[in-house]
């Protein structure tokens, strides 16, 4: 997990098995979404609405590559 992504679920006083919870998904399967081991554009937009930042922000490597 990245600093950014650190920064936005203390902002929303979330942390990763209340994203898990809130997207009905395992919170093991949310971390590797953060880390950057799964790929899941789907789920990618859906955190990026309820952490209310964009992908590039949350995920800035990749918005590096494109």
């Amino acid at each position: 997990m990245n600093r950014h992504q650190k920064i936005a679920l203390a902002e929303k006083d979330l942390q990763i098995k209340d994203i898990g919870n809130i997207l009905n998904k395992h919170s093991n399967y949310i971390s590797n979404i953060f880390s950057g081991r799964y790929r899941s554009p789907r789920l990618r937009k859906e955190i990026s609405r309820i952490l209310d930042k964009p992908e590039s922000y949350l995920w800035p490597e990749d918005s590096v590559l494109t």
